[in-house]
């Protein structure tokens, strides 16, 4: 069995709402995009051209995506991958807001997940 089974898609989907929810509570949905299920939670419409920031009224997802195409280092076993600017990637990479950071994790754990980064502005998520 690979590892993609142990989460059903429903479940991979919860995820991502509830990192998009996480992001918008603490006002962190800004050029953010989280992959999963061929699908993609975004900032930024590419029909109008808009990004909508911190914005609920306009929840963007885009159909038929895959992380691939847009950066190198995605799990072989695609679970859930995200790519971020800004105040996400200060969070991430450069140890900033580490009480938000440390509830960020938690989600992850809560999954029995746990990301790796690929660049400073992209991860790929695991099995624990």
């Amino acid at each position: 069995m690979n590892e993609t089974a142990r989460l059903t898609p429903e479940r991979i989907e919860n995820l991502a709402i509830e990192i998009r929810e996480f992001l918008l509570e603490h006002e962190m949905w800004v050029d953010v995009d989280i992959y999963f299920n061929g699908k993609c939670f975004t900032t930024h419409d590419k029909a109008t051209g808009k990004f909508y920031y911190n914005d609920r009224e306009h929840l963007v997802v885009r159909e038929n995506e895959d992380p691939r195409t847009y950066f190198e280092y995605v799990n072989p076993d695609h679970i859930l991958s995200m790519s971020f600017e800004g105040v996400v990637c200060e969070m991430l990479y450069y140890g900033m807001f580490q009480g938000i950071r440390n509830k960020f994790d938690a989600i992850f754990k809560k999954y029995g997940l746990y990301y790796e980064f690929g660049h400073h502005w992209n991860f790929s998520c695991y099995y624990i």
